[in-house]
């Protein structure tokens, strides 16, 4: 006689690989949404609360240390804490609307600077339960799944300058109160709404289709972490991520500044609304590419995808700074958006092809945390070359780095993706 399944049952029912992919693709989306609206309202909030450009870089690297510092122990926390993923989810988008909310009403530098410990918070969490599930759930198809959760950064990207850009427009001078402190605030509903959304299709995402494990014991996950840190592979991993991190940040920050300042400043001069499209075609042809990339890298290797991509990507780099403001810059900034969140996805596989299952959250939380923390002093660095030699030069800056990321991986033994090499080698843990 058959029974009935019991709640519990239905709840662990699995659902459909796309069903996930899709809505964590979507969540990822909204949180970069968010992410580059802010990187494109800080020139006007630099304006209008007057603070320097090295307050500026400084506001930057405050988000990189505070982005590095929350993703160690939550990648720790994501792999010992599966069944809690959707909750943690929801967490992030109800701290999107909680940061947006304090930066609207932020009166000088030094508030500002504090909510921006809390700016990164949603995307940095975010990646980690989401990284871990579709490595699990996609294990020969890393590359190309990881590609797909990208797109959602890449739209989010895309449209966020471009709305944010639109809102200033239309709300400026028809309001009291400054058009950015309006923006932030109206970014508040849209995110309480998003953790509803979330909650209805992720709140399950640690349980569905699996069993409940045992959860490996603390002090042996931080034997995990020492032992990764010991692998050579890893840390020249660890390495080219932090050389391309600081090149790509070099670039996402000081481009909307670029696009913005007067050309008194060294900056081009562009209206919002321009100055937005043009910063939103940064990502836009990702939006094609990195799925392709994705599938190329899980059946040819990483490398061969990576060397010949970051070649290029520096090489483009160079060439917006000397475009000048017409239809060059926008052609040249459109095919550099082929490359600049694409390439982030497939070395994140390139590192999880070297682990085992069942790590992944520790893994991420390792090596994208630490090259975050010690990537934050980019900004500042950037800072100083530009006023030493002027805005365009950031770009030389950022081509230096990636060209030396290609520098690091040609010297550096990769173990082949799933596909080529068979299933991945399986841990303790």
């Amino acid at each position: 006689m058959t029974t009935a399944p019991s709640t519990e049952e239905k709840v662990r029912r699995p659902r459909s690989g796309a069903f996930i992919l899709t809505n964590l693709s979507i969540g990822h989306g909204i949180t970069h949404w968010y992410m580059a609206s802010m990187m494109f309202l800080l020139p006007r909030i630099q304006t209008s609360l007057g603070f320097s450009d090295f307050q500026f870089g400084a506001l930057n690297a405050i988000r990189q240390v505070s982005s590095g510092s929350a993703t160690v122990p939550a990648g720790l926390i994501i792999d010992m804490a599966k069944n809690q993923w959707g909750a943690i989810l929801v967490g992030c988008m109800l701290m999107q609307a909680i940061s947006f909310g304090l930066i609207a009403v932020s009166p000088n530098f030094m508030v500002l600077a504090f909510v921006i410990v809390l700016l990164p918070l949603p995307g940095t969490i975010w990646h980690m339960p989401a990284i871990a599930a579709i490595s699990q759930r996609m294990p020969d198809r890393r590359g190309f799944g990881l590609s797909v959760h990208g797109i959602g950064s890449q739209v989010g990207s895309s449209l966020g300058p471009v709305a944010t850009g639109a809102l200033i427009t239309l709300i400026a001078g028809r309001l009291a109160m400054a058009a950015w402190r309006s923006v932030t605030l109206l970014y508040v509903l849209p995110a309480i709404v998003m953790a509803v959304v979330v909650w209805w299709s992720l709140r399950d995402l640690g349980t569905s289709g699996t069993t409940a494990n045992e959860p490996t014991p603390l002090k042996d996950r931080l034997r995990g972490v020492r032992n990764l840190l010991r692998d050579r592979t890893i840390l020249a991993l660890m390495l080219a991520i932090l050389l391309r991190s600081m090149g790509f940040n070099s670039l996402n920050i000081w481009l909307p500044k670029y696009l913005q300042d007067s050309v008194e400043q060294g900056g081009l001069g562009m209206s919002a609304f321009m100055a937005g499209l043009n910063f939103s075609l940064l990502t836009t042809l990702g939006i094609i590419s990195s799925p392709v990339l994705g599938m190329l890298s899980d059946r040819y290797g990483r490398k061969m995808v990576l060397l010949p991509c970051l070649t290029v990507a520096a090489l483009l780099a160079l060439a917006i700074g000397q475009a000048g403001d017409g239809v060059l810059l926008t052609l040249t900034i459109l095919a550099s958006g082929m490359f600049t969140y694409s390439l982030a996805q497939i070395m994140q596989a390139t590192v999880l092809d070297q682990v085992g299952r069942g790590t992944e959250g520790a893994t991420m939380g390792t090596v994208m945390g630490l090259t975050h923390i010690f990537s934050a002093m980019s900004p500042l660095i950037a800072a100083g070359i530009v006023d030493a030699y002027g805005l365009g030069s950031v770009f030389y800056y950022n081509a230096a780095l990636w060209a030396a990321t290609v520098v690091v991986l040609v010297f550096t033994p990769l173990r082949p993706p799933p596909r080529l090499a068979g299933p991945a080698p399986a841990t303790d843990g």
